[in-house]
């Protein structure tokens, strides 16, 4: 894979770095602070000339002819905001063309002959090399910018028109206009700090002390008229909280109420001991008999006291008290399902809620073994779940990584990483699948460039560079690391070429249809 890169003289990229404020150029002073190529512009060999420069506020591509003393010379100049790359459609516009010992020429054009477009019309007295001084008023966007290298000659014999350049077929025409009708969105190559990371495929998990599987503790069913009124699905429950309410089966239902007589049997005993101990009539061995007998079925009372309401009415007349098995929330959260239906018959340990907290959750990232010696050195993690267009960043969220696995799976070769996390706004769900990127403490100063900016070209990585206002190029990429939504360039792209970030399908389709010679030509 080869290095792509164009020679400086094709493209002028510069940015000038302005304050805010306005622009006081009848003595052409201003503060801003400016950074000038000394390239002015890219010839076509067909007797234009075109100049891209970039600001911190506004993009500008201008294109304009062989200049020649005495001859007007209509200039095109597009304005782009920075801040949306839309076209600028309001506003004046001053042209200041100098040059040391040569009186000033300045022309001003009230408003753009159309969106994004001025066509300020200029004829130059005396021959020699200009800085051009734009002073864009609008408001919208305030800015200066200077262009130097203007060339005028003192006649047209002067003009050494250059041969025509050779069709360059790689090249991809996409105008402004197009540009301004779609989201387009363009970024600088630069450096930074990236942070080595591992992929691996992830899942979201409940944490294990916030989800609950509720089972039914006896046989039973669950009555309709019993349970009109439990939570639907969603809705938020407390710890303690009664769910339902199932009618315990004849069997469960007699042994249910035995615990209870014989609970209160022992308790009755004991208090007679006590009585009886008091009075002399029996030992204090009997007495200590007594009171461990109360106190095992007390315990086994109150295992089933909180989940069991005695009715107190009768049962047939025979005497024997009712009882309701009450199923509870173990704990605060979500009612994430619910496993039966009513009427229906349940047995003991069959599952009839699942509620989860989903206030915090895990992350289970697997790790290929390939990578097991750097997992030891992760710090972070960043990953993309299905439904989602944004990055999730574990220590954004106030997660962490709380254990590496010791046994690694026999069929996928990785072991798992857990990772615990807020889930802002109940986003992440439950089972989730996540494109996972764990993160190393190994940093690198890299070249990178948004991920958005590459895509997928038959398994090749590829990013378009705009190397001119409305000139691109598709490049083939070598990529590194990626960490926080860029990736690093190893090959392809130069530190300060602008990628297209947003808008690269339809350059892309442009690229299929058209391919455009070095000169320009189209009517504005």
């Amino acid at each position: 894979m080869r290095l792509y890169q164009r020679a400086t003289s094709a493209v002028v990229v510069f940015v000038v770095l302005l304050g805010c404020g306005d622009h006081a150029h009848n003595g052409h002073d201003h503060d801003e602070a400016e950074h000038v190529s000394e390239d002015a512009g890219h010839g076509h060999g067909d007797g234009t000339t075109a100049v891209t420069l970039w600001t911190d506020r506004t993009e500008l591509f201008m294109e304009y002819p062989d200049l020649v003393v005495g001859e007007d010379a209509t200039f095109i100049i597009h304005f782009s905001k920075m801040d949306d790359f839309k076209p600028v459609t309001e506003g004046p516009l001053t042209s200041a063309f100098r040059s040391p010992g040569k009186p000033e020429v300045s022309v001003r054009a009230n408003a753009p002959s159309r969106p994004g477009i001025y066509l300020p019309t200029v004829r130059i007295d005396q021959p020699g090399e200009y800085v051009l001084e734009l002073y864009l008023d609008s408001p919208q966007v305030a800015d200066v910018i200077r262009v130097p290298g203007i060339v005028v000659h003192a006649n047209a014999s002067d003009v050494h028109t250059s041969e025509e350049e050779e069709s360059d077929e790689t090249a991809i025409s996409f105008l402004k206009e197009q540009q301004w009708k779609i989201d387009y969105r363009t970024e600088p190559a630069a450096r930074r700090r990236l942070s080595a990371s591992i992929a691996a495929v992830g899942e979201i998990l409940p944490k294990i002390q916030a989800h609950a599987e509720v089972p039914s503790l006896v046989n039973g069913v669950m009555m309709p008229d019993q349970n009109n009124s439990i939570p639907s699905v969603g809705t938020a429950v407390t710890k303690g909280q009664v769910l339902a309410v199932v009618s315990p089966s004849p069997q469960a239902d007699e042994g249910l109420n035995r615990v209870r007589k014989d609970y209160l049997l022992a308790e009755s005993e004991f208090h007679r001991a006590q009585r009886l101990y008091k009075s002399g009539a029996i030992p204090e061995k009997r007495l200590e008999a007594a009171r461990l007998t109360y106190e095992a079925e007390k315990a086994g009372y109150s295992a089933i006291e909180g989940q069991v309401d005695f009715d107190p009415g009768q049962a047939g007349g025979t005497g024997t008290s009712i009882p309701h098995f009450h199923v509870k929330s173990p704990i605060d959260g979500v009612v994430e399902e619910i496993h039966f239906h009513a009427g229906e018959a349940v047995e003991a340990g069959q599952k009839l809620f699942t509620v989860t907290n989903p206030e915090r959750v895990w992350l289970r990232a697997q790790v290929p073994l390939a990578h097991v010696s750097a997992l030891g050195r992760a710090v972070d993690a960043s990953f993309h779940v299905e439904g989602y267009d944004r990055e999730f960043v574990v220590s954004d969220l106030n997660g962490k990584l709380i254990s590496i696995g010791s046994i690694a799976d026999r069929v996928s070769r990785t072991v798992s990483a857990i990772f615990e996390l807020n889930n802002p706004d109940r986003l992440l769900k439950i089972h989730m699948f996540a494109d996972v990127s764990v993160k190393t403490e190994d940093v690198s100063d890299a070249l990178a460039i948004p991920v958005s900016a590459v895509y997928d070209d038959d398994g090749i990585p590829v990013a378009y560079v705009q190397v001119e206002g409305e000139t691109f190029e598709r490049r083939s990429l070598r990529t590194g690391i990626a960490d926080l939504g860029y990736v690093e360039v190893l090959e392809g792209i130069a530190e300060g070429e602008r990628v297209v970030t947003e808008g690269g399908y339809q350059v892309r389709l442009a690229s299929l249809s058209t391919g455009v010679p070095t000169g320009h030509g189209h009517a504005h």
